[in-house]
């Protein structure tokens, strides 16, 4: 799914709209579609909340932009998968007693048991569709599975679920006729069982990132201040310069330093979040050339450093 077919979601679609600066409406809102859900903010609320959603039969859609770092808690009823895909910023979810990051471009598909809770940071925007467990079927989900949005198979899914919801006609359609709504969503289970399951299936049967490669993962996370040459990487996995190239690109599909300044402006990213300015973060992961961090971090996150969580995420 291209990023620019990712930003029509946000921008196009028609659904109605709640604007709130209430953590409990925002719950309340929010759980009108997905499971009883609490939100409270981890800062100050300085703009509200845009939340909308679509019942679809078996689906259950949201777009979710809360405006502010928060921590969510849903509570589950009953047999359900739920499939977050994150299209804008960061978040982390604890499922199952795992905590797992989850990062812009990035989806999480599970059968949540009891409570499932998540720490989103203020710029994430984020499309969750809940859905019955029974459309899994013999594909058995037991920990969550996390997939790539911009993998081409899922497609299809992806850029329907855009359709649906940036069609006006198309919702009014759903909402007032039964024959419609029956349709749409045979053609939406249709789609995720040919397309979206398989997809997450193939990326789980992948092999196992080789042991230099987290030999390397685990030194790098452990030295990420620190002037790290290639050579140094090599040796703290124990193998070849050239071994660690191609291991980087088989397993990571980038080098070993492009993985390691990734990393850095993943941490850059989170510290302007929470309120450092553009040199200081700059500085502290490593790329105090100011020209060259916008480059990069523009590269990776698809805006300059300097508008992060300023940017609007739906059209007022």
């Amino acid at each position: 799914m291209p990023g620019g077919a990712k930003m029509h979601l946000l921008v196009r679609h028609k659904l109605s709209l709640l604007r709130s600066y209430e953590p409990a409406e925002m719950g309340r809102h929010l759980s009108r579609y997905l499971a009883p859900t609490v939100v409270t903010p981890l800062g100050s609320v300085v703009r509200p909340a845009r939340v909308s959603g679509i019942h679809l039969g078996a689906f259950s859609i949201a777009i979710v932009a809360l405006g502010t770092a928060t921590s969510i808690e849903a509570s589950g009823q009953g047999d359900y998968a739920v499939m977050i895909a994150c299209l804008e910023g960061s978040g982390e979810v604890t499922d199952n007693g795992r905590v797992l990051p989850l990062r812009t471009n990035q989806g999480y598909l599970a059968c949540p048991r009891r409570v499932m809770r998540a720490r989103f940071s203020r710029d994430c925007v984020r499309i969750v569709i809940l859905m019955e467990s029974s459309l899994l079927g013999r594909h058995l989900i037991r920990d969550g599975v996390f997939f790539d949005i911009a993998n081409p198979a899922l497609g299809p899914w992806f850029e329907y679920v855009q359709f649906l919801l940036s069609s006006q006609a198309s919702i009014e359609a759903i909402a007032k006729h039964h024959g419609v709504r029956e349709h749409t969503e045979a053609l939406m289970v249709a789609l995720f069982e040919s397309a979206v399951l398989p997809a997450i299936q193939d990326s789980q049967r992948r092999p196992d990132v080789s042991r230099e490669i987290r030999r390397a993962e685990i030194f790098i996370r452990a030295n990420l201040s620190r002037d790290l040459s290639l050579e140094e990487v090599a040796e703290a996995a124990g193998v070849s310069v050239r071994t660690l190239q191609a291991s980087f690109k088989r397993d990571h599909d980038v080098s070993p330093m492009r993985y390691l300044r990734d990393l850095r402006l993943d941490v850059a990213r989170e510290q302007i979040l929470a309120g450092a300015t553009v040199a200081e973060a700059a500085f502290d992961c490593g790329i105090p050339h100011p020209g060259r961090f916008a480059q990069y971090y523009r590269s990776r996150f698809g805006h300059l450093p300097s508008t992060t969580g300023q940017r609007p995420e739906f059209p007022s």
